[in-house]
């Protein structure tokens, strides 16, 4: 993703056509005065001239991998030889929202460039399809209504796996088919965290690379639009196919170079036993935030849902002050970001 902050246009705002060569930055929702990441540039690139079945992106994290959607989807519009449907999959619930949310945030740009919207083959009053294929989530099945239309499904590797081998989740019999083709078909796989899904990986690599043994036969294959695989990762693994990595050029972008070198701290704290490990943790995250009187964002990890729960009980605990010590109670903002759990 592009990491910008900056904020977008309203909805109802028509953009002017930008010059050749800005589309990208509109996209990615830059400034006039930014520029996307010379790896981004040069994914579009090759998104506009073509790419092959089996390709890799290896980008170290912060760097905005995300963008991949924006890239594909200007690449589209320009006509470069892109399946029509982009599959991103993560095997983990909170980067398939933020995904979702990318995408939305590209529909809205494409609701205010009607140029753009036009290149893609979409009707003025048609937004581009935008599907989420997670837990907890309706499928809006706006990926299913128009197989011509240019489309983005987000999901978890099961979800999107399940369907893929004609067993999806919560699909009835009579609709599994259909949802196999969509996906089986004119569609870019992107697998983002791909080394935490190895097995899954290799099955759409299977798939992608046809051999014979899958799909239809030769002569009818060639009349089908085929799907091809692009894996995320930031491990500096080997990987099939073609792999793309940063060049001198992303290494002096003045934004990726500062993300690059950040200075990166690790201290440690022994514990003499006469607290638990929820209290350690709040503590040192109150102190990080001076008691919080500093503007800071203080993450406290736990590999232990419990003691994540009571380590923000003991934070909020801290911000309420002690009268007694004379402390006054300070206004923050905690949340609990943990999976769900089955209800028994």
């Amino acid at each position: 993703m592009s990491e910008s902050l900056n904020q977008q246009p309203p909805s109802h705002v028509t953009e002017t056509p930008p010059p050749e060569g800005n589309f990208l930055r509109l996209a990615l929702g830059l400034r006039e005065d930014e520029s996307p990441f010379p790896w981004q540039d040069e994914l579009l690139a090759k998104f506009v001239d073509g790419i092959g079945k089996r390709t890799s992106l290896d980008i170290p994290t912060g760097l905005g991998k995300t963008s991949v959607i924006a890239a594909w989807l200007v690449a589209r519009s320009q006509g470069g030889p892109l399946p029509r449907r982009l599959v991103y999959v993560v095997d983990r619930r909170a980067v398939v929202d933020q995904a979702t949310r990318e995408a939305e945030r590209l529909r809205s740009w494409v609701d205010r460039s009607p140029n753009v919207k036009s290149q893609l083959g979409l009707a003025n009053d048609q937004h581009l399809p935008i599907s989420t294929l997670r837990g907890q989530y309706v499928d809006n099945r706006e990926w299913l209504e128009d197989p011509s239309a240019p489309a983005i499904i987000v999901g978890t590797v099961d979800m999107i796996g399940s369907r893929l081998l004609f067993e999806g989740y919560g699909v009835s019999r009579k609709m599994r088919p259909y949802h196999a083709g969509m996906l089986g078909a004119d569609a870019l796989f992107v697998l983002d965290e791909a080394h935490l899904v190895p097995p899954f990986e290799m099955m759409l690599q299977t798939l992608v690379m046809d051999d014979g043994g899958f799909g239809p036969d030769r002569d009818l294959a060639a009349l089908i639009p085929s799907l091809k695989l692009l894996s995320l990762s930031a491990t500096g693994r080997d990987a099939e196919g073609e792999v793309w990595r940063l060049t001198d050029a992303d290494l002096s972008h003045p934004i990726a170079k500062k993300r690059l070198e950040a200075t990166k701290r690790l201290s440690f704290r022994e514990s003499d036993g006469s607290q638990s490990l929820a209290e350690l943790l709040a503590e040192e995250a109150w102190s990080l935030a001076g008691q919080g009187a500093k503007a800071v964002r203080v993450i406290v990890f736990s590999n232990s849902r419990g003691v994540a729960e009571k380590a923000k009980e003991a934070i909020e605990k801290l911000a309420q002050g002690d009268k007694q010590q004379g402390v006054d109670p300070v206004t923050i903002e905690t949340e609990l970001f943990v999976g769900a759990r089955r209800v028994r």
